[in-house]
C-alpha cells in the first residue's frame, strides 16, 4: 500500500487484513493440497465392498440351496454314470486341508462354490478385456455370448457332441446365480475391473480359474469315455475342450464387428507346453487318460473292466495332482513372464481356454 492507503486491490482480495483476521477457512481449504490419499483410498473399500458381497452371496445360496455350497452334481459326471458319490469324507484341519478335501476331492464328484466364483469372474474379466476394455455394447447379447463363448464354452460344446441331453452348465442354479453377479459387477463397475486386471491380482485369478478348469477337463473327460469306452472319444474330447473358447471367442468377436484374430495368434503352432496354458492342459487330458489305461487295474476299455468315472473315483490322488500341476505351471509360466524375460507382461490373450 501507499501513503493514500490501502489499495482497491488489496481491499478486495484481502478484507481480513484491515481489521486483523484470521484468514477465512474457505482459503486455507483452497491453498491446502490435493487429498491424494482419501482418493487412492476408494478401489481399497469398493475391494472390499467386493468381497463382501462375494461372501454375502456364497452365505445366500448356502442358505436357499444348503447342498450348493460343497456339492452341484448337475454339472458332473459322476452322478450321471457313477452312481453315489461317497458320503464319509476326512476330517478337515486346517486351511490346506480345507482347499485338497472340501474343495480339490471334492470337485470331482461336486462343484465346490469356492472355484464356481473364481471360474465365472475369470469369464466375465475376460469378456470386458475383449471389448477393449469397455462394457459389452448389448447387455441382451453380451449375457449370452459371455456364458457360452467366454465362460463355459468348453463344456456347453463338450455336451452338445458327447451327452444326448441340455448342457448341464445350463442346467445349475449356482451357475447362473453366480455368472449374474460376476456379469452385472463387473459390466458396471469400473474399480472393480481395474482391480482385478492389475498384475499379481490376475495371475492369482487365473491360477484359480485353471485349478477348476483343469478338474473340469479331466470330470468331462471321465464322462465322456463312460458312456461310450472308446479310446477316439478321449482324444476328441481333449481336442473339442482345448479349442472351443477360443475358436468361440473368434467367432464372436466377427459377429461383433471387432478386428479378427488371425489362427496363428490364437495359438502359435507348438507343443510348448510350459509357456501356452492351451497345450498344457490338453496334454493334461491325454496323460490322465493313458494313466488310467497302462498305470492302473481298472482295464480301462477291456471286457468286463471299470469305467473311467469309476477308475477316477479310486484315483483321486492322481486326479488332484494334476490339478495341483496345472496350477503350479501356471504360477511358474506368469513369474517367468512378469520377471524372467524382463517384458513384465502377463499372459491375458486367447492362449488361455475359457472352459
Amino acid at each position: 500500500s501507499s501513503h493514500f492507503g490501502p489499495s482497491p486491490t488489496a481491499q478486495t482480495r484481502r478484507p481480513w487484513k484491515r481489521v486483523g483476521l484470521q484468514r477465512p477457512v474457505w482459503f486455507a481449504l483452497s491453498m491446502a493440497p490435493s487429498p491424494v490419499p482419501r482418493l487412492r483410498r476408494r478401489p481399497l473399500a469398493r475391494t472390499l465392498l467386493l468381497i463382501t458381497g462375494v461372501v454375502a452371496a456364497a452365505c445366500v445360496l448356502s442358505l436357499v440351496r444348503p447342498e450348493g455350497a460343497t456339492r452341484s452334481e448337475a454339472f458332473l459326471a459322476a452322478a450321471d454314470a457313477g452312481g453315489e458319490a461317497p458320503t464319509e469324507e476326512p476330517g478337515v484341519g486346517g486351511p490346506l486341508d480345507w482347499l485338497h478335501y472340501k474343495v480339490i476331492i471334492a470337485s470331482h464328484t461336486g462343484y465346490p462354490i469356492a472355484l464356481m466364483l473364481g471360474f465365472n469372474c475369470f469369464g466375465n474379466v475376460l469378456l470386458r478385456k475383449e471389448c477393449q476394455g469397455k462394457p459389452y455394447p448389448n447387455w441382451l447379447f453380451g449375457y449370452l455370448l459371455g456364458f457360452v463363448c467366454y465362460t463355459y464354452p468348453s463344456a456347453v460344446f463338450s455336451d452338445l457332441v458327447f451327452v444326448r441331453d441340455s448342457p448341464r452348465a445350463m442346467s445349475n442354479n449356482n451357475i447362473i446365480i453366480i455368472y449374474t453377479f460376476w456379469f452385472i459387477v463387473i459390466q458396471t463397475c469400473e474399480p472393480v475391473y481395474r482391480f482385478l486386471t492389475q498384475k499379481h491380482v490376475f495371475v492369482m485369478l487365473t491360477t484359480w480359474w485353471l485349478a477348476d478348469a483343469t478338474r473340469a477337463s479331466m470330470c468331462f473327460l471321465e464322462r465322456a469315455v463312460t458312456h461310450q469306452a472308446v479310446f477316439a472319444r478321449g482324444v476328441f474330447q481333449a481336442f473339442i475342450w482345448c479349442s472351443a473358447g477360443p475358436i468361440m471367442r473368434v467367432a464372436e468377436a466377427s459377429i461383433r464387428g471387432a478386428q479378427i484374430t488371425p489362427l496363428d495368434k490364437v495359438q502359435p503352432n507348438t507343443f510348448n507346453a510350459f509357456k501356452y496354458p492351451l497345450i498344457a492342459m490338453w496334454m493334461i487330458m491325454m496323460s490322465y487318460m493313458l494313466y488310467m489305461m497302462y498305470f492302473t487295474d481298472c482295464n480301462l476299455f477291456g471286457k468286463g473292466g471299470l469305467t473311467m468315472v469309476e477308475c477316477g473315483k479310486k484315483n483321486d490322488d492322481i486326479y488332484a495332482f494334476f490339478v495341483y500341476l496345472a496350477c503350479g505351471l501356471h504360477i511358474a509360466r506368469s513369474a517367468w513372464n512378469i520377471y524372467g524375460v524382463g517384458e513384465g507382461k502377463v499372459i491375458f490373450n486367447h492362449c488361455m481356454c475359457g472352459t
